[in-house]
């Protein structure tokens, strides 16, 4: 019986160290708009259902970056919008494009403009997975990394302190 408990305990510690590291990393390699990147590819989670789309709230989208070349007029497109001074991502469908030069092209999308440092990935060329965003947002926001992650291992480092000074004061004297 016990040897079975500490089997599932195991597992249980395995899968949440797991969840804890990933939730680190993706607080790590927030990008300068706030959003987890890793490479070309960003981590963006559906705040509300989307119009032209089959993406939910809640849904995990993860987005490549095309090469400037890559995006044509038409395109569905992903961007960072940094208006009001909050960055968030929108979507849209490309209505013009200008080449500023061999790195930098400037696309319109309803009505805005915006550089092609700023676009984010293509309809295309995303990755969609149900429900899962929810939960990562939840575990990379301030109060719900603190109350899963920080609060649960200060527990449990306390509880190990605890063993330690209780061994230490009332453990077995070896006789010589």
């Amino acid at each position: 019986m016990k040897k079975g408990l500490k089997i599932v305990l195991g597992v249980v510690g395995v899968i949440y160290l797991a969840i804890a590291i990933v939730a680190i990393v993706c607080l790590l390699k927030k990008n300068s708009f706030g959003y987890p990147q890793f490479g070309d590819k960003t981590l963006f989670v559906v705040e509300e259902d989307s119009k032209g789309t089959d993406f939910k709230k809640g849904d995990l989208v993860i987005l490549t970056k095309p090469k400037n070349e890559d995006v044509k007029l038409e395109d569905k497109v992903f961007f960072y919008d940094t208006e009001f001074k909050k960055n968030t991502i929108n979507f849209g469908k490309v209505n013009n494009r200008e080449v500023i030069n061999e790195s930098e092209v400037t696309f319109t999308v309803a009505g805005k403009s915006f550089s092609s440092e700023y676009l984010v990935g293509k309809l295309d060329g995303s990755k969609k997975y149900s429900t899962i965003g929810s939960i990562l947002n939840l575990l990379i926001s301030k109060w719900g990394f603190f109350l899963i992650i920080i609060v649960p291992f200060f527990i449990i480092f306390m509880i190990e302190l605890f063993a330690i000074y209780t061994e230490i004061k009332y453990g077995k004297k070896k006789n010589n």
